[in-house]
């Protein structure tokens, strides 16, 4: 955790592969960090979707951390193949949430996000996809 904050259990992340997609290199070590330092092991981050998409073929993710607009396209397509691989995932977006939401399920975040919020989410979307 943070130094001096302690670790909170809903930020317990071990054991899950998280895969991060930001195409902010800035942004994405922070979420990196941030989820390490509760104990995910983070594959990644990569910053478009045809990589996303390669990394999603070839490691196991137990969940994902998506931005929507990144450097090649939107995520919409990554999220398809997450799906149909029934891989849990969390859009972490900068645009209102009705313009990225495919459904009224889907967890989407706005940013910026608290340490606590962002562990809290995709431990709860982890847990939903049953590894």
């Amino acid at each position: 955790m943070r130094k001096g904050v302690p670790a909170m259990e809903s930020d317990d992340l071990h054991g899950w592969k998280v895969l991060v997609v930001e195409d902010e290199p800035l942004e994405a070590l922070d979420y990196c960090d941030r989820l390490a330092e509760a104990g995910a092991e983070i594959v990644g981050p990569v910053g478009s979707a045809s990589e996303a998409m390669d990394v999603v073929a070839s490691q196991a993710v137990d969940v994902a951390l998506l931005d929507y607009a990144l450097a090649d396209k939107t995520s919409e397509e990554l999220q398809g193949a997450l799906e149909t691989r029934h891989i849990p995932f969390v859009v972490l977006t900068g645009y209102p949430r009705v313009l990225v939401r495919r459904d009224n399920h889907q967890l989407v975040l706005s940013k910026p996000i608290s340490p606590h919020l962002l562990c809290k989410t995709i431990k709860a979307a982890a847990r939903s996809g049953e590894r």
